[in-house]
């Protein structure tokens, strides 16, 4: 189950994501990065750009915190 915070929705909405790019770079990272504990950055590209969505992992579930364009 993947469960988007308030913070990511916002973060969608003002940097024109779609939940179908984030959920594509969950799903099918071109890079991956573990930071402390269950945090891991997903990064994949799309028409030029990168796109770049912190997660965290708990159990079955997989919480999108925050997302942003390199």
């Amino acid at each position: 189950m993947i469960i988007f915070t308030n913070h990511a929705l916002k973060r969608m909405r003002e940097r024109k994501v779609s939940r179908a790019q984030v959920l594509e770079t969950i799903k099918n990272p071109e890079i991956e990065i573990v930071e402390d504990g269950n945090i891991k950055l997903a990064r994949r590209g799309f028409a030029g750009k990168s796109l770049e969505v912190a997660i965290e992992n708990g159990g079955n579930k997989t919480i999108v915190i925050t997302l942003y364009w390199l």
